[in-house]
């Protein structure tokens, strides 16, 4: 398959796989209509092979978000994000769109980014429902929340959250998107059991899960392990149809 770069290596103009004035020699060094008729005259610096115009794709429509699936409160914007959709922007945005829909920041969570997407979010019986938390008055995305390891026979998942930066912390903003999300996940989900997993020195953490009425069910040893240093996480669980405690 053609590799299609996204960028004149001149100039650094955009090219995204949609243009319609990028040009390539037979290895496929990539520039802008500008630079290659005008400055290189057809001609690759790098082989001297011709510089042809390159092919472009067929721009597929991305509608995403779905606006009819957004959960609303007070401050902040809930965006579902499942596997349909990672595999809808990956297949059909460019680097670009990317960047600009996950609001990543620098070239670092691009690539983390892509290399989550590509290590797999879901197996045969397991998958995802992720929401991004933005921010309503600046649009931010200020971080994630929703469930993993989402086992639908069973009707368990596993929750998590993570803010972005520490400026977005003390502000009741994950207090506030966790409140929807578990509804979601008891009335969209059909979840029975909820799971989440707890270091034991993360204080704020540890109350957010007391406030929601998780009930903590165990400790558990050397869980993860980040470099030298090893986790010690709480095991918390929810139940949020009483009929199925």
């Amino acid at each position: 398959m053609l590799h299609l770069k996204e960028s004149c290596e001149l100039c650094a103009k955009i090219l995204t796989k949609y243009s319609s004035d990028a040009f390539i020699c037979s290895y496929e060094c990539t520039y802008c209509a500008a630079c290659a008729n005008e400055r290189l005259k057809l001609v690759c610096p790098n082989c001297n092979g011709d510089l042809q115009k390159r092919p472009s794709r067929k721009k597929n429509k991305l509608i995403f978000p779905n606006q009819s699936t957004l959960i609303s409160t007070d401050r902040l914007r809930l965006i579902p994000f499942d596997q349909k959709a990672y595999d809808e922007i990956f297949a059909h945005a460019s680097k670009q769109e990317i960047m600009q829909i996950f609001g990543h920041q620098n070239e670092e969570e691009y690539e983390l980014e892509c290399s989550r997407y590509k290590g797999g979010f879901s197996t045969y019986n397991l998958t995802i429902q992720f929401f991004q938390l933005v921010l309503k008055e600046t649009q931010e995305v200020l971080g994630w929340a929703g469930y993993h390891s989402w086992a639908k026979q069973h009707h368990r998942a596993e929750l998590f959250y993570s803010l972005k930066q520490d400026k977005f912390k003390r502000k009741g903003y994950m207090s506030e998107a966790l409140e929807p999300i578990l509804a979601y996940g008891k009335n969209e989900m059909d979840l029975h059991r909820i799971e989440a997993f707890v270091a034991t020195d993360n204080v704020p953490s540890n109350r957010l899960m007391e406030k929601f009425g998780f009930q903590k069910e165990a400790l558990l040893k050397h869980r993860y392990q980040f470099g030298d240093e090893v986790d010690t996480d709480h095991m918390y669980s929810l139940f949020p149809n009483l009929n199925y405690q």
